[in-house]
Protein backbone atom coordinates (compact mmCIF):
# COMPACT_ATOMS: atom_id res chain seq x y z
CA UNK A 1 0.00 0.00 0.00
CA UNK A 2 2.73 2.39 1.26
CA UNK A 3 4.27 2.17 -2.62
CA UNK A 4 1.64 2.83 -4.78
CA UNK A 5 -1.56 4.86 -2.69
CA UNK A 6 -0.51 8.05 -4.16
CA UNK A 7 -1.19 6.37 -7.82
CA UNK A 8 -3.85 5.14 -6.93
CA UNK A 9 -5.73 8.21 -5.52
CA UNK A 10 -4.29 9.85 -8.93
CA UNK A 11 -6.41 7.11 -10.84
CA UNK A 12 -9.84 7.66 -8.67
CA UNK A 13 -9.34 11.08 -9.35
CA UNK A 14 -9.05 10.65 -13.22
CA UNK A 15 -11.85 8.46 -13.36
CA UNK A 16 -14.20 10.49 -11.21
CA UNK A 17 -13.59 13.49 -13.45
CA UNK A 18 -13.88 11.56 -16.61
CA UNK A 19 -17.14 10.16 -15.71
CA UNK A 20 -18.61 13.22 -14.05
CA UNK A 21 -18.81 15.62 -17.01
CA UNK A 22 -19.43 18.34 -14.31
CA UNK A 23 -16.57 19.61 -12.66
CA UNK A 24 -17.80 20.24 -9.57
CA UNK A 25 -20.26 17.62 -8.92
CA UNK A 26 -16.94 15.63 -9.99
CA UNK A 27 -14.89 16.81 -7.36
CA UNK A 28 -17.43 16.35 -4.71
CA UNK A 29 -18.13 12.99 -5.62
CA UNK A 30 -14.16 12.71 -5.46
CA UNK A 31 -13.96 13.63 -1.83
CA UNK A 32 -16.53 11.75 -0.90
CA UNK A 33 -14.92 8.66 -1.97
CA UNK A 34 -11.45 9.63 -0.88
CA UNK A 35 -12.93 10.55 2.52
CA UNK A 36 -14.64 6.80 2.45
CA UNK A 37 -11.24 5.31 1.18
CA UNK A 38 -9.51 7.53 4.25
CA UNK A 39 -12.51 5.72 6.26
CA UNK A 40 -11.93 2.53 5.55
CA UNK A 41 -8.31 2.57 6.16
CA UNK A 42 -8.64 4.06 10.07
CA UNK A 43 -10.67 1.08 9.92
CA UNK A 44 -8.32 -1.81 9.39
CA UNK A 45 -5.24 0.09 11.20
CA UNK A 46 -7.62 0.29 14.14
CA UNK A 47 -8.49 -3.81 13.78
CA UNK A 48 -4.52 -4.09 13.38
CA UNK A 49 -3.81 -2.57 16.40
CA UNK A 50 -6.21 -4.96 17.82
CA UNK A 51 -5.09 -7.87 17.10
CA UNK A 52 -0.87 -7.19 17.21
CA UNK A 53 -1.44 -5.82 20.86
CA UNK A 54 1.49 -6.97 21.99
CA UNK A 55 4.05 -6.49 19.20
CA UNK A 56 3.85 -4.60 15.59
CA UNK A 57 3.53 -7.23 12.77
CA UNK A 58 6.26 -6.95 10.05
CA UNK A 59 4.45 -4.93 7.59
CA UNK A 60 3.50 -2.28 9.93
CA UNK A 61 6.42 0.00 8.35
CA UNK A 62 4.52 0.01 5.39
CA UNK A 63 1.42 1.86 6.85
CA UNK A 64 0.98 5.07 5.90
CA UNK A 65 0.06 7.88 8.76
CA UNK A 66 -3.86 8.66 8.16
CA UNK A 67 -2.64 12.48 8.17
CA UNK A 68 -0.80 11.95 5.06
CA UNK A 69 -3.56 10.74 3.81
CA UNK A 70 -5.69 13.07 4.75
CA UNK A 71 -3.36 15.92 3.72
CA UNK A 72 -3.52 14.33 0.23
CA UNK A 73 -7.44 14.71 -0.25
CA UNK A 74 -7.77 17.86 1.27
CA UNK A 75 -5.19 18.73 -1.47
CA UNK A 76 -8.02 17.49 -4.38
CA UNK A 77 -10.65 19.19 -1.58
CA UNK A 78 -8.61 22.64 -2.09
CA UNK A 79 -9.52 22.01 -6.34
CA UNK A 80 -13.16 22.71 -5.81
Amino acid sequence: FASNWRAGMESINRNVLSYFSNFRNGMEILKQVLTQLLLYYTRFQDVIRKVFKTRSPSFAKDLVPTTVILSEIKKYALAI
